[in-house]
């Protein structure tokens, strides 16, 4: 039988995404420019570190949810479009955080690969919607935890994220708050509670507090941003899949042996 999805949802998601991508290019030519000055050595162990963060990148995340079976193309496709535009927004936000009265970003390969690891935050936690959500609000989520993600980062260097699904009713799609975000939270409140067996040493005290403000800093901001993404991700205005069509590949491909007298 032949698709029932309208051919604007397939049509206007590619185009707009295509304009987003020539205003960040636009934004690189006019604001951006390229560390000269480093050594060979250096480019070639930066090189290996950066090409093996993006091998992890792409293969490990990118393809990680190819197994639903439904939404396979769909998942490895916007999960490396994803991590596309994560880096390159992250690198953009990086540099003009990092050196705001310049006005200018400085791309390095040490930038690339902080911004692989930001974009691949973005992988895990779009791993909780996957299926659910269609390209525009991906794309929406990307811009708004990149966003999140580098301002904590700066904020916390330069002054100082199974039970949720019950209790708050939050969906989880490749178990992102059992696999990445409760054992990293339950790692950082036993590494401060061993600290306090050590709390009569000024400097291990001093350490303590500062972990704990830390933690509280970073869970507050993820909180924070997170229900604000959620809140603007569930408006209406971006036309959210139907119930009935998660987890369905029919929404963004075409299938030729689905299509009548094949």
């Amino acid at each position: 039988m032949a698709s029932k999805y309208p051919r604007s949802l397939r049509g206007c998601l590619p185009l707009w995404t295509l304009l987003l991508q020539a205003a960040l290019i636009v934004i690189f030519f006019f604001f951006a420019s390229y560390d000269s000055f480093i050594q060979y050595p250096e480019v070639v162990t930066q090189g290996a570190i950066l090409q093996d963060m993006v091998v992890m990148a792409a293969l490990g995340l990118g393809f990680l949810s190819s197994s639903l079976w439904r939404y396979s193309w769909s998942s490895v496709a916007f999960n490396l479009f994803m991590l596309a535009l994560g880096v390159q927004w992250a690198v953009l936000l990086d540099g003009f955080l990092e050196h705001p009265r310049l006005g200018k970003v400085f791309i390095e390969l040490s930038r690339i690969q902080q911004a692989t690891m930001t974009a691949m935050s973005v992988l895990i936690s779009a791993g909780a919607i996957l299926g659910k959500a269609n390209l525009a609000q991906l794309v929406l989520l990307v811009l708004m935890e990149v966003t999140a993600f580098s301002a904590t980062r700066m904020i916390s260097q330069q002054f100082l994220s199974v039970c949720f699904n019950r209790v708050l009713g939050i969906h989880d799609t490749c178990g992102v708050h059992y696999t990445f975000g409760l054992p990293g939270l339950l790692g950082g409140i036993t590494y401060i509670a061993y600290l306090t067996s050590w709390f009569k040493d000024p400097l291990i005290a001093f350490q303590m507090l500062y972990d704990i403000a830390a933690l509280s800093l970073s869970l507050a901001m993820g909180l924070a941003s997170g229900l604000l993404t959620g809140v603007i991700l569930n408006l209406k205005i971006w036309k959210a899949p139907h119930v009935v069509k998660y987890f369905d590949d029919q929404a963004f491909w075409e299938f030729p042996h689905l299509a009548v007298g094949f």
